[in-house]
């Protein structure tokens, strides 16, 4: 759905290693990741890439997880960062504040960074990113793009609250362009 909207083929399913996340993540403005989060430190589970002769042997979490200091080692010139997975808002709580994947991205020179604070549906999480996506499509920043999103949500009474209000943004109040073109299709997809 956001590939769509934003115009962009994305990394899905066994495409989605993280060898491609890493080799694609210093070049794009906006990264968006739907996936699991761990619930310690937020770190995002990807596609392994197969290996021969494994069977169904899960292969070693490093060959998967997206961590902490897989982050720090890019230079992420993204504007956006969304983490549309589960705890992805989590980390260790220490004296600077939470220690997690969230933080790693604005380590690495993200600018904001969208995360969910705990557990969250895929269906309540879908309809608040499509909600999302077009007000930061039209032009909104993205703290008044998730509060519309919000406020849509509880206007439509579609899910309960806590399935989506865990979503947080963290760092700056960015906008992004998108072109007329992308505006106007976006609208007629979404209305």
């Amino acid at each position: 759905m956001v590939g769509r909207l934003v115009g962009v083929p994305p990394l899905v399913e066994e495409k989605a290693t993280k060898q491609a996340v890493l080799e694609r993540i210093s070049s794009v403005s906006l990264i968006h990741f739907t996936a699991h989060g761990n619930a310690e430190r937020g770190e995002i589970a990807l596609s392994p890439i197969p290996t021969p002769n494994s069977g169904n042997a899960i292969p070693p979490q490093e060959a998967y997880m997206l961590t902490m200091a897989d982050v720090s080692r890019v230079k992420v010139r993204a504007k956006l960062v969304v983490l549309s997975c589960c705890h992805s808002g989590s980390g260790e709580i220490r004296a600077e504040g939470v220690i997690g994947i969230a933080r790693a991205f604005l380590g690495s020179g993200a600018r904001s960074v969208l995360v969910a604070l705990w557990a969250i549906p895929d269906s309540a999480t879908e309809k608040l990113m499509g909600q999302f996506y077009e007000h930061l499509i039209e032009g909104e920043s993205a703290s008044e793009s998730l509060h519309q999103a919000m406020k849509w949500m509880r206007k439509k009474r579609l899910e309960q609250n806590v399935w989506w209000a865990s979503f947080t943004l963290i760092g700056d109040d960015v906008r992004l362009e998108f072109d007329k073109q992308r505006q106007d299709s976006v609208r007629t997809c979404i209305s």
